[in-house]
This record gives C-alpha cells, sequence and structure tokens, in this order.
C-alpha cells in the first residue's frame, strides 16, 4: 500500500511540473548569420527538438549608423545574438510555420501556468515579446530583460499575457511569435539554451 501511494505522489508531482519544450536549440542548427545593412533576412530550420519541427529565425536591423554587424548562429545547444554599438535591431524566433506556409501548432495549453526562457548569459537589458496566437485571435506579452551573467531563467506568466479578443483561449495556440529587441546603445549580447511551457 505504502508503495503504491508513493508511486501515486511521484505521478502527481511529475504531471505538476510538465514541461512542454517548444526549442532546445539542439536540431535546426545555423553557422553564422551577419547583418549590417537594413535588409531583413528570414531563415527555416527543422529540427526533431522544435515544436511542429519548424523555427523560423527573422532578424533585421533597425539602426546601425557606425555600420557594425550583428551576428547569429545557432550550435551547441545556443542561440547566439550579439549586437555591436549603436546597433538596434530585432529578432523574431516563429514556430507554426514551414516551407509551405503557415502549419498550425494546435497546442493544448490550457494546463499550463507560464512559458521560460533559459538564458546562458545577458549582457545588457532588453525587451522581450510574446504572441500566442490562435485561428481567429492573439494574446500578448512585453516587458524588459536585464542583464545577467550566466544561466538564469525568464518567466512569463499567463497571468500576465493579456488577449486581444474575447474568443481566445489557450486550448488551442497554432502559432507562437517571440521578440528580441536590441534597442541598447552599448549595444546587446545574449544566449539562449531553451525555451518551454511548464
Amino acid at each position: 500500500m505504502r508503495a503504491l501511494l508513493t508511486l501515486l505522489v511521484l505521478i502527481m508531482t511529475f504531471t505538476l511540473h510538465a514541461q512542454l519544450v517548444i526549442d532546445d536549440f539542439t536540431t535546426g542548427e545555423i553557422d553564422k548569420l551577419t547583418f549590417v545593412n537594413m535588409n531583413d533576412d528570414r531563415k527555416l530550420q527543422t529540427g526533431s527538438n522544435i515544436v511542429g519541427k519548424h523555427r523560423q529565425i527573422y532578424t533585421k536591423l533597425n539602426q546601425n549608423p557606425y555600420h557594425q554587424n550583428m551576428v547569429l548562429s545557432i550550435k551547441k545547444g545556443l542561440l547566439v545574438m550579439s549586437y555591436s554599438y549603436d546597433t538596434r535591431g530585432t529578432t523574431y524566433i516563429n514556430y507554426g510555420i514551414d516551407k509551405s506556409g503557415n502549419a498550425p501548432l494546435n497546442l493544448n495549453l490550457s494546463n499550463y501556468k507560464s512559458l521560460k526562457v533559459e538564458f546562458d548569459g545577458k549582457s545588457t537589458i532588453n525587451g522581450i515579446n510574446l504572441n500566442l496566437f490562435t485561428n481567429t485571435t492573439y494574446a500578448a506579452y512585453g516587458k524588459h530583460v536585464p542583464a545577467r551573467e550566466g544561466k538564469f531563467v525568464f518567466t512569463i506568466p499567463f497571468s500576465e499575457i493579456k488577449p486581444t479578443g474575447d474568443s481566445f483561449t489557450f486550448s488551442d495556440i497554432d502559432y507562437i511569435r517571440l521578440q528580441f529587441d536590441s534597442r541598447s546603445k552599448t549595444g546587446c549580447n545574449m544566449a539562449i539554451s531553451k525555451i518551454w511551457f511548464e
């Protein structure tokens, strides 16, 4: 009887702390993308450790008065973004899209409470935005992420994600968009190792 109770407690603990990994950046590598001018670039990667098996990276520079550069790579389980001095730019990471266009994820997130982003390190404050799309509407979140050395997890509680319409539901998410902005005069460096729902 005691063994059965222990097993039930373990199952309940696992269920309460279950994760849905969106991306751990161990598949779908990008060797190196370098941006100097204001042209944007979209890259589509495929991989078994990406939700929906596809990830789209969309990057653009909005300001670069000193003709420095922004560099992006995905290698060894890290998405690395490095913005040089006084470059201001945006990187979007999109899920729910493939080479043919939209590929709805149909995720039921109603049993989860937050989205988490694990940083391997960050040099300056930057913006993070999240959009969760259903077939008809979406919910949005935006905040600044502080600079930190070493690994840390930034948590976005579902209670802080604001729906734009009454029909929004966490039970059928088709498309996920994360946005990272560099707006620092000094530039910005960051590395991300994992994104997941918990």
